[in-house]
């Protein structure tokens, strides 16, 4: 058997000889107005590109990003047990979602019951993030316990600079407090206005935890964003907020620090109606925000929407990512959109529009999302093509 050249085979083929082929397909009909897009930001995107220089913006170690399970359920046992299950079955953290998180969705936990919510979970070994009012409550538990502060992976939602500075006195390594995306996303904010606002409450945060050392202060605010069901726009998304961030450090003069970045999928793109569609969305959300970086991600159960998901929905909810972190080996790939000419160009376009929202948020004109933008609508099984007949929801009786 002879060598396979395969590509090598193939003649080269530059961009005019492309676009001559593509004017033949089109039949007269514009290049511009058939196959060049503008995204709501503005960016303009084309059909093909070729390979673009760019930093990187890839997540600080090349490991599995963290698989995060959301524990909400009003009852302590009944979180205790899904949470126990979670963890036996791919999921290395628990979102710890408080009543009066706005996050929440109508359920959450006490956080006076938060001993009997964990009681089993070996905390030394798996991540925390809490949602809510829980944060004090998870530190005071932490405390009875024989366990090393430093070493614990735990994301604290804290809106007193004084408590994040206890925190860290007591040897946690942060995030402290929360820039968080996901509100202005489901108002209906553009990917950019998103970014720029977030980006705005984080530079917010660091000055007011000015108390704290350089080495404390670049870990101490984790970002959070929507990914939705645009996989690519998600992708592009995650990059430019690693770029912001660290651009944001070099002008205060801080550190250089990996960001702690964490997805949860987009609450604004569930369907209540045929919501087993939303499965795709979560799917196709995650593939965007693993390869764009996150460093720990969330699959909102697709019957969420629908009331307290069941054990079948939150089992799909967790095999969404364990499918995609160890059957498609996504994280395997440090930065895989790196040089690609239509990411690059996405990345970069979202990176200026953010910082320009950023600079207006700094003086004081923050956004003002569109209530009435159809930017990550659930379509199909809502709108297109309705199931004649519902399914029974996959939620639990309370």
């Amino acid at each position: 058997m002879g060598d396979l050249k395969l590509a090598a085979d193939f003649p080269a083929v530059n961009r005019a000889e492309w676009m001559k082929r593509v004017e033949a397909v089109l039949k007269g009909a514009g290049f511009e107005e058939k196959l060049v897009r503008t995204s709501p930001d503005g960016i303009r995107l084309e059909p093909i590109y070729g390979q673009l220089a760019a930093p990187r913006a890839a997540r600080a170690a090349q490991v599995p990003w963290t698989l995060f399970q959301r524990a909400d359920h009003p009852d302590a046992v009944r979180a205790n047990e899904q949470a126990l299950d979670d963890l036996a079955n791919g999921a290395t953290g628990l979102v710890l979602v408080t009543q009066d998180a706005a996050t929440a969705r109508g359920h959450g936990l006490d956080p006076a019951r938060l001993a009997r919510v964990l009681q089993g979970v070996h905390l030394h070994a798996v991540a925390l993030r809490v949602e809510g009012s829980g944060s004090m409550a998870l530190a005071e538990l932490i405390a009875k316990e024989p366990i090393d502060p430093e070493r614990l992976n735990v994301s604290f939602a804290l809106t007193s600079p004084a408590d994040a500075a206890e925190l860290a006195r007591r040897g946690y390594t942060g995030p402290y407090m929360e820039a968080d995306g996901r509100s202005w996303h489901e108002q209906g904010a553009t990917d950019a206005q998103e970014l720029g606002a977030t980006l705005a409450t984080a530079v917010a945060t660091l000055r007011a935890l000015e108390n704290l050392n350089d080495a404390h202060l670049v870990r101490s605010t984790g970002i959070t964003l929507a990914a939705n069901q645009d996989m690519f726009a998600t992708l592009a998304k995650f990059r430019a907020i690693r770029l912001l961030w660290r651009r944001v450090l070099q002008a205060a003069g801080l550190p250089d620090a990996p960001l702690r970045l964490h997805a949860e999928t987009s609450w604004r793109m569930m369907a209540v109606k045929d919501p087993h569609t939303n499965i795709l969305r979560a799917t196709a959300a995650v593939f965007g925000a693993g390869l764009g970086g996150a460093d720990s991600i969330t699959v909102l159960p697709f019957s969420l929407a629908q009331g307290l998901p069941n054990a079948f929905a939150r089992r799909v909810a967790r095999n969404v990512q364990n499918v995609l972190a160890e059957e498609s080996n996504l994280w395997r790939v440090a930065d895989p959109a790196l040089g690609a000419g239509y990411i690059e160009t996405y990345t970069q376009g979202l990176a200026q529009a953010a910082w320009k929202v950023f600079q207006a948020a700094e003086a004081g004109d923050w956004p003002v999302p569109d209530p009435d933008s159809k930017a990550s609508l659930p379509i199909i099984g809502t709108t297109a093509y309705p199931l004649k007949q519902e399914y029974a929801p996959e939620t639990e009786a309370l």
